[in-house]
């Protein structure tokens, strides 16, 4: 099961990178999601990256993460400030980037995942993705939402950090904890959750060629 699971969601992000390489090289591709296709394929590709290191030299590697996330966070952030039209409220990166980095130094420090620091991302990634939302909810036009390519990021972004948010938070508590339980969830639940995501991003560069 693990090693099927694995290879699924491994499977979707290289279908997933596939999905934003074709999408910047088409000529209706808009500037935002472009935006978002580049990053896309930089997260992916970093997380595939860890992947092939841990096969060869499955060491703690927690402190790449405890870098990573946070720049993904605030890239995640960057993106929906701009699709909302807001570039004021990217200010909240500042002080999110500076937590991050004391309670990478001073506080959960390296050697344990950086839950406080994922989760609050998060939440705050949820909280912009739902602002989205409901602003496309509030316009009164005749297309339907569901050929709206801001309609799908934003809810595969509600839908996953909206589950992945809490899991993160109690992580480190539930990996000493019941560790069985903690593997099992990693690898069925917030894989599921992982390959909703990427099937949202390669939908919405879809929609967004139709518009």
């Amino acid at each position: 099961m693990k090693l099927t699971l694995g290879i699924l969601i491994h499977a979707v992000q290289l279908l997933a990178i596939l999905a934003c390489i074709i999408y910047l090289s088409n000529k209706r591709s808009t500037r935002l999601y472009r935006f978002l296709s580049v990053g896309w394929i930089l997260i992916l590709v970093q997380d595939l990256t860890m992947v092939v290191i841990g096969l060869f030299n499955p060491a703690n590697n927690l402190w790449v993460y405890n870098i990573a996330f946070p720049l993904q966070l605030l890239f995640y952030m960057a993106f929906f400030s701009l699709l909302l039209g807001r570039r004021k409220w990217m200010l909240m990166m500042l002080p999110f980037a500076l937590f991050a980095i004391l309670n990478l130094l001073l506080w959960q420090g390296r050697v344990n995942l950086n839950t406080i620091t994922i989760a609050l991302g998060g939440i705050i990634t949820v909280v912009l993705a739902f602002t989205k939302l409901y602003e496309l909810y509030k316009q009164d036009t005749g297309q339907s939402l569901f050929r709206d390519p801001d309609f799908w990021i934003s809810a595969g972004f509600i839908i996953y950090w909206g589950f992945a948010s809490p899991y993160f938070a109690m992580y480190n508590y539930l990996w000493q904890e019941a560790p069985t339980f903690t593997t099992v969830y990693y690898y069925t639940f917030n894989f599921g959750l992982l390959i909703l995501l990427n099937l949202s991003v390669i939908k919405t560069l879809q929609c967004s060629l139709r518009k």
